[in-house]
């Protein structure tokens, strides 16, 4: 039996983790859920994943600050999410914070599914 990849997702809306929670499963990856970047920190800690997808605003750690130290403490990929900050922004916020990936609130599932397959598959 192959074993999946984990994937874990960060973003403060339930609405959005479970979203994209049941839609990973369904595509095949085990996922793992935090509220915040504290909670993530420590899941990563804990249960290393294979791949981040993480809100940007989120409460009790900004999320460029969990991408820097989820790149320098776990060297993991990072697929960015923002309802409110637009990909051209993003580049130029984040400067040296490196991200595989970013997309726009409302997602487009499919590119997101196809962006994770590339990211874990590469």
């Amino acid at each position: 039996m192959e074993e999946k990849n984990t994937i874990l997702i960060v973003d403060d809306e339930g609405d959005i983790r479970l979203l994209l929670q049941e839609f990973l499963e369904k595509n095949g990856f085990a996922v793992q859920v935090a509220e915040d970047g504290h909670k993530a920190l420590q899941l990563a800690a804990e249960n290393l994943p294979d791949l981040v997808i993480t809100d940007l605003l989120l409460p009790k750690e900004h999320g460029i600050d969990v991408i820097q130290t989820i790149k320098d403490r776990f060297l993991l990929p990072v697929i960015a999410i923002s309802g409110i900050y637009k990909k051209e922004e993003i580049r130029e916020r984040i400067g040296d914070v490196f991200i595989d990936d970013f997309f726009e609130k409302p997602l487009d599932l499919a590119a997101l599914l196809a962006s994770v397959r590339s990211i874990l598959n590469g």
